[in-house]
């Protein structure tokens, strides 16, 4: 029984870490030009982003959705899965912006690093830098830079 017992213990897998289900993250007066802002993001199929967001400017509004590859660049957590992951991003998708007097859809893309320090297997609190921009119609580029924070799990 004993020989059973160390055989299993030498021949099993090593035990995988857990992976990101999802993010969701608020930007408050952090971001260029949004003055306040809401983002989730599926991590689901893996290596891929599924992101959404919404967020407020100076009389204005807008929308995305993008996705895009996703790298795991660093994973610091110990034995029992607390400590730090650095994840980065490249996504691409469609932005919505409703300005006082017209509104446009464009081709926004964006790249995020993202920093997560985990509490427990499956929560972590969550710092994003992005930045990219919506192409409206070429040569109107309109910019964005975000710092964000939340969780994840």
């Amino acid at each position: 029984m004993t020989a059973l017992l160390v055989t299993l213990m030498l021949t099993a897998a090593p035990a995988e870490r857990p992976h990101l289900v999802a993010s969701v993250r608020v930007s408050t007066f952090t971001g260029l030009p949004d003055v306040l802002g809401a983002s989730a993001t599926l991590h689901v199929i893996p290596w891929v982003d599924l992101e959404g967001g919404a967020s407020a400017f100076v009389f204005s509004r807008g929308w995305y959705a993008r996705g895009g590859p996703r790298w795991l660049f660093e994973d610091w957590r110990d034995e029992a899965n607390r400590g730090l992951t650095l994840r980065l991003s490249a996504l691409a998708g469609v932005k919505s912006v409703t300005l006082r007097d017209s509104s446009f859809l464009g081709f926004h893309f964006a790249a995020a690093v993202e920093l997560t320090y985990w509490l427990a297997s499956h929560l972590g609190l969550t710092l994003q830098l992005s930045g990219g921009g919506t192409v409206r119609a070429w040569p109107a580029f309109f910019p964005e830079l975000r710092l964000a924070w939340g969780a994840g799990f």
